[in-house]
């Protein structure tokens, strides 16, 4: 039995749902998502509570039953109050500014600008702080804003000798000391 499956979602006001067999729809103030929902689990609506129940319990659905379920809840959070993933670039020369609404273009260091793309429901802001850039991604779905913080922070990760590149906002990289060479 999983613990995280077996609790039940609280649906927030201003949300709402409606169940089609394996097919979720939820709608609330910032946008609207389609789950489909594997077709080992059922999902039942009473009042503002969803429950995702197994249709028989064995290896697999066992494996996946928190899964859905936590799914499922970051898509009624995200309709309702969204996600943000906040990076830190730091370094010297380093510069980051948004072109237009759908290009991100960064100077790394390299003898050419990085450009990347923005995708479609991510939206990101730009500010300049004492530490360097703020660049924060916001949007409905946590896997895609999740996975573009982390495609813009491969571009060039945080050093941990001279502490340049890009960061999350709450990551700690711990600095290392320089390396010396022993003269002879």
């Amino acid at each position: 039995m999983s613990k995280i499956g077996k609790k039940q979602i609280i649906i927030p006001e201003g949300v709402e749902i409606e169940i089609d067999s394996n097919l979720v729809k939820i709608k609330g103030p910032k946008g609207e998502f389609e789950f489909k929902v594997d077709e080992n689990f059922k999902i039942e609506k009473e009042d503002n509570i969803l429950k995702v129940i197994p249709k028989k319990l064995d290896k697999k659905t066992k494996a996946l039953w928190g899964t859905m379920r936590t799914l499922l809840n970051n898509k009624i959070i995200g309709v309702k109050e969204g996600f943000k993933v906040s990076l830190i670039l730091e370094g010297l020369g380093y510069t980051a500014e948004k072109i237009g609404e759908k290009e991100l273009a960064f100077k790394l260091g390299y003898s050419h600008p990085v450009k990347i793309e923005i995708p479609e429901g991510i939206d990101v802001v730009i500010e300049k702080t004492k530490e360097g850039f703020l660049i924060t991604c916001i949007g409905i779905d946590k896997e895609k804003v999740g996975q573009f913080a982390s495609q813009i922070r491969s571009l060039k990760p945080r050093d941990s000798y001279k502490l340049k590149g890009f960061r999350y906002q709450d990551e700690f990289v711990k600095p290392k000391p320089i390396k010396k060479s022993i003269g002879k």
